[in-house]
């Protein structure tokens, strides 16, 4: 859409020379930050540009259209159209639009639907600006603890190093899949440890579950009509207003889920209002079973040992251009005993010079 605005604007100004460029940024009334993306265009004509991720703007104008209104509209805050006879008289302009809040409830269903999705399509087009870019080390905590019959207890925690050739300024699952790659410290391991039931660890269904890398599930532009979609709140985080918006796939799908064989996905997602920044992704499955070597993959019909009974929830919170923590909680049932298992991995600090790089996975704690 931007890039076709930046089109018909060479277009016309080719067939109409023009007169003067109106110059300037885009700002939040309330906060003063700049917003992104702003639709900007002449009033009743094809003529039009968008703000940068910085909120600044370069518009020309036409001589022939010089009594015209320049309208700026942005999702989240009122529209505001001003003269360009107004902005002529300034050499760089700024433009404040006053936040708006959705009343969602006085809305056409279908109507609250389109509002929540342009939010969430926002929200993945950013990410490339608001996550940090690769090459990157995220150096990390991975510890899982689980309850085998409410009797027996493992406990276990070490270091990870992961390595991100892209980083997030390319989110997708392949991209992720390709090009993060990560190794373990196994100080606290025992040696040769590399049998699924006691060496496996969880650390690539937690990377699966950062859905800001991934481009997944709901920041998934190509599969958003098969959420149902409501605004639950419209908090104030850190300072700054956000939506948090509620998702539900009435019938899972592995590309919505993540799991082959979900028969419950809903969760919640958060998302700041100036520059649509993911701040918190929460969701909740329920399974029938799943494959020990990853909820995303089949059970063949002849096998066992898998997991029956899943339930589980996740969340993901995200600050500075990073994940913070993802979190998995799930209780299932494995040769017909019921295990609760937490499984978290902490990002504690992030490295950009003097990288580590990293060719594979290291999928056991074995040395």
């Amino acid at each position: 859409m931007i890039f076709g605005l930046f089109c018909l604007n060479g277009i016309a100004q080719n067939k109409n020379s023009t007169s003067k460029v109106v110059k300037g940024k885009v700002i939040n009334e309330i906060t003063n930050e700049p917003i992104s993306y702003t639709n900007i265009g002449l009033e009743n004509t094809l003529i039009g540009t968008a703000s940068n991720p910085e909120g600044q703007f370069r518009l020309g104008i036409p001589k022939s259209m010089e009594d015209r209104n320049i309208y700026f509209s942005a999702l989240g805050f009122k529209n505001d159209t001003l003269p360009v006879s107004q902005l002529f008289t300034r050499e760089y302009s700024i433009i404040k639009l006053k936040p708006q809040s959705y009343d969602i409830e006085n809305v056409d269903v279908a109507v609250r639907s389109k509002v929540l999705e342009r939010v969430l399509r926002m929200a993945s087009e950013n990410v490339p600006y608001n996550f940090i870019a690769g090459p990157v080390n995220f150096v990390a905590t991975y510890s899982n603890n689980k309850t085998v019959d409410l009797l027996t207890k493992t406990e276990e925690s070490f270091g990870v190093l992961i390595y991100d050739k892209t980083g997030y300024s390319n989110p997708s699952k392949l991209d992720a899949y390709n090009w993060r790659n990560y190794n373990l410290g196994k100080t606290s391991q025992k040696e040769n440890d590399f049998t699924f039931s006691t060496g496996k660890t969880n650390i690539d269904e937690l990377l699966e579950l950062d859905l800001v890398r991934t481009a997944s599930s709901v920041l998934d532009p190509e599969i958003l009509d098969r959420f149902e979609l409501s605004l639950k709140s419209e908090p104030t985080v850190s300072g700054k207003p956000a939506w948090v918006i509620s998702f539900r796939e009435p019938t899972p799908s592995l590309a919505g889920s993540g799991d082959f064989y979900a028969n419950l996905y809903e969760g919640e997602i958060t998302i700041l209002k100036n520059d649509y920044t993911v701040q918190k992704i929460t969701g909740k499955v329920r399974a029938p079973k799943n494959n020990q070597l990853g909820k995303s993959l089949a059970i063949g019909p002849s096998a066992t040992g898998f997991f029956t009974d899943v339930d589980y929830d996740f969340t993901v919170t995200y600050s500075n251009l990073k994940p913070d923590a993802i979190v998995l909680n799930r209780n299932y049932e494995l040769n017909g005993k019921k295990v609760e298992e937490v499984s978290r991995l902490d990002i504690e600090k992030v490295q950009t010079t003097g990288l580590t790089e990293l060719e594979s996975r290291e999928y056991f704690t074995g040395e």
